[in-house]
């Protein structure tokens, strides 16, 4: 979000920037290089509201809501970027400009994958009511902005079959391309990052210690992410692994790995891990949904398998063949420098709002 806020102004907006700062995931608004309010809330406590479900309650504050009125009054904006269905039930504040909603995923076809995979019966009610409540919202709230920003052509055509009748843009992750420095990798190191509060995350952390890396031998896998619960911490004890929980430099930790995997089973939008890694040339080993909302090809620049006996066969392949993952990897960081340019995507998000 911050990166896709700075190309906006390096096409030449004028951005400011609101957002909620929840106690989980506090950060410094002084880091920001564009102006910035934070408005901290608690997004553990459990909220009822008439207007949202309670997984979307949670980010209602009046104190945002004021904050957000008097930025109104003071910054005159033409579009108002509101970023996830979370932050939606405060399109109803924004009445001198137009709203654009940005949508990372289609966010109920998450907890619907999330209730399929659940093996627990009273935990997969308790997604699937989740699910339910979230589609009804989401669906209810598709046609209240004036555009929507998808992240993926994937979301795009789930929004119209779901009767968007909005205008839509899509516009992709984005990411700069920084200089390689001649970093060698460590030998045989697999790596997995992901915010690990994140439900699939957690699935697919699981996955990878119960199912995949038995069958990988002779290497040494680091877990990295914000904000692991203990009880994955200690699923992933031993076994030649390293449960790194959060890293102050994401991009740091997949300089070291030989190869980067992305296994995820429930999700939508884009993996901006993958897509980082490989603006790193990191060969990767993905399911397809991690590598969804990004335009790879399968033994072009990544390598993609569905089940554990074909993921491992496809990290040890990457661990035994230098070359083949180099390659990989050099074509992965081609793909992204063409496709993926921040600023490039900036510029036509602007476009799109000057003709919207």
């Amino acid at each position: 979000m911050s990166r896709l806020a700075q190309s906006l102004a390096n096409a030449g907006a004028e951005v400011e920037i609101l957002s909620l700062n929840p106690r989980k995931h506090h950060s410094d608004e002084r880091a920001s290089p564009l102006p910035l309010q934070a408005v901290d809330i608690d997004t553990s406590r459990v909220t009822l509201s008439r207007e949202a479900p309670f997984v979307v309650a949670r980010f209602i504050s009046a104190a945002f809501r004021e904050t957000l009125r008097s930025t109104l009054r003071r910054f005159q904006p033409d579009v108002v970027q509101i970023e996830s269905p979370f932050l939606l039930p405060y399109a109803r504040d924004v009445r001198s400009a137009r709203v654009a909603f940005r949508s990372l995923n289609v966010e109920f076809r998450i907890w619907d994958a999330l209730a399929r995979n659940e093996r627990n019966p009273l935990r997969r009610l308790a997604l699937r009511y989740i699910a339910s409540s979230l589609r009804r919202y989401e669906t209810r709230h598709l046609n209240t902005p004036d555009a929507v920003i998808p992240i993926s052509e994937d979301d795009a055509a789930d929004f119209r079959d779901l009767g968007c009748t909005r205008p839509i843009h899509v516009v992709p992750c984005g990411i700069t391309l920084s200089d390689l420095p001649a970093v060698q990798p460590e030998p045989r190191s697999v790596g997995f990052i992901g915010s690990l509060d994140f439900r699939p995350n957690q699935e697919a952390v699981a996955w990878i210690v119960d199912e995949l890396w038995p069958r990988v031998p002779d290497a040494k896998l680091y877990l990295a992410g914000s904000s692991p619960p203990e009880w994955l911490r200690r699923r992933a004890a031993g076994k030649s692994i390293e449960f790194l929980g959060h890293v102050p430099d994401a991009e740091a930790f997949l300089r070291r790995m030989s190869v980067v995997i992305a296994p995820l089973f429930a999700g939508g939008g884009m993996r901006i891990k993958v897509l980082e890694a490989m603006a790193l040339a990191k060969p990767i080993v993905a399911t397809p949904l991690g590598a969804g909302g990004i335009d790879v090809t399968h033994g072009r620049d990544i390598l993609l398998a569905e089940d554990a006996p074909s993921f491992a066969e496809a990290v040890n392949r990457l661990l035994r063949e230098p070359d083949t993952a180099a390659r990989l990897g050099a074509a992965a960081r081609a793909m992204v420098g063409e496709r993926y340019d921040s600023d490039a995507l900036g510029r036509e998000l602007l476009a799109f709002y000057k003709k919207t």
